[in-house]
């Protein structure tokens, strides 16, 4: 190896390694609860912040040092002030999952302290620890998805009556913002950890929920108990990827055979050098993780069920996608119907309209009080009804 060869992949490595070292003190940051305390609108002082938090005044200032060189933090004579980059890593940040894989990163830490026992005795760190992980791990990381799964759910079709079952739910964060985001909705969630469900039923009585979100202890995997068309909705997020290549198809189908209107589930996709590296780290922290999915095998498996009619929606910064698979073939939710505004569908709904179905026997006066051009929206509907 020559001199030039040397310098280029030194530098290579010294820089992978400070943006590792940025990342460990941005996620310290995080732990530590300095985004969430440090203001916006007003400058602070470390004084005050150790104060307030009860840390070492010297640490602080070092870290709000390195807050300011990577500009999450301003300082000014008055003290320090979160810049709008520092705000994106605040609880209410408008990209969660962002949020969500500097959680995960944090977990990794702890996973490769163990990775001799883990690679020489095949067990995850799950299992070493004694479930401890799984217990913490996935709730404070999956939490962060579901806004955006929640928002999801609501723009095809889950709406007011309607029932949800998820499987492999964890804490039950995903049929919490369901029900916020869509009032009305009963919603079922079944977990085979009865330690990460207990933390989910209080989060539920303390939002007030508990009527609205069930929780209970099962085996995701085997649906044999559950009728044709239980739910209105089936979804199964971070599940997939535990389960054997050899057993997916076959679960998707169950999913499908208990759903009146539609399935969703995410699909994490190794095509980059970061969903690689989670790949393996993943296998580290659990003793039954089965892998992410191929391009291929991702859309080899939608394309075995038959369902003509599916969306997706990128998610954790497009390194995967949640799909949803409609999967009624006599009706559909009013979203995939073209040419509604949202106004109107929210106008529809208000009278009981909420499937291109009820769209077609609706009374054309009703389709004009709401500002619906009958004619249009029902031949789209059929076109849907009927490819």
């Amino acid at each position: 190896m020559d001199k030039q060869d040397i310098k280029k992949y030194a530098g290579e490595f010294v820089t992978m390694l400070t943006y590792a070292t940025a990342s460990l003190t941005t996620i310290q940051g995080l732990e530590l609860g300095f985004f969430d305390r440090l203001p916006a609108d007003r400058p602070i002082t470390a004084e005050e912040i150790s104060g307030q938090m009860g840390y070492d005044i010297s640490r602080v200032e070092r870290w709000l040092r390195f807050a300011v060189a990577a500009g999450y933090v301003a300082r000014s004579d008055e003290g320090y002030t979160l810049t709008l980059k520092g705000v994106m890593l605040r609880k209410d940040t408008p990209v969660p999952d962002l949020l969500g894989l500097h959680n995960m990163v944090s977990y990794f830490t702890t996973a490769i302290q163990y990775s001799r026992d883990v690679y020489q005795k095949g067990i995850g760190l799950d299992s070493i620890s004694k479930g401890r992980i799984s217990r913490d791990y996935i709730p404070r990381v999956a939490s962060q998805l579901s806004r955006d799964s929640a928002a999801f759910f609501k723009h095809c079709g889950l709406s007011t009556g309607h029932t949800i079952l998820d499987l492999g739910c964890g804490d039950g964060s995903v049929l919490r913002e369901a029900v916020k985001t869509c009032p009305g909705v009963s919603a079922t969630g079944v977990d085979i950890n009865p330690h990460t469900l207990e933390l989910g039923r209080k989060k539920n009585t303390e939002a007030g929920l508990q009527d609205q979100v069930d929780l209970q202890v099962g085996d995701v995997t085997d649906l044999s108990r559950f009728k044709d068309g239980a739910f209105d909705w089936v979804c199964a997020v971070n599940l997939f990827h535990f389960l054997p290549m050899n057993k997916r198809e076959r679960f998707l189908s169950e999913m499908i055979r208990i759903s009146r209107y539609g399935i969703f589930t995410n699909q994490v996709i190794t095509n980059t050098l970061g969903t690689l590296a989670v790949d393996v780290l993943l296998s580290t922290l659990f003793t039954d993780f089965t892998g992410f999915f191929s391009q291929a095998e991702a859309d080899e498996l939608i394309h075995k069920t038959g369902v003509s009619h599916f969306l997706f929606l990128p998610i954790i910064q497009g390194e995967s996608r949640l799909v949803v698979l409609f999967t009624s073939k006599a009706d559909i939710p009013l979203t995939r119907v073209s040419g509604i505004s949202q106004q109107n569908r929210d106008a529809l709904t208000k009278h009981g309209i909420t499937t291109a179905k009820g769209l077609l026997i609706a009374e054309p006066a009703l389709l004009a009080g709401a500002g619906v051009d009958s004619g249009a929206v029902r031949s789209d509907a059929i076109k849907v009804l009927f490819p």
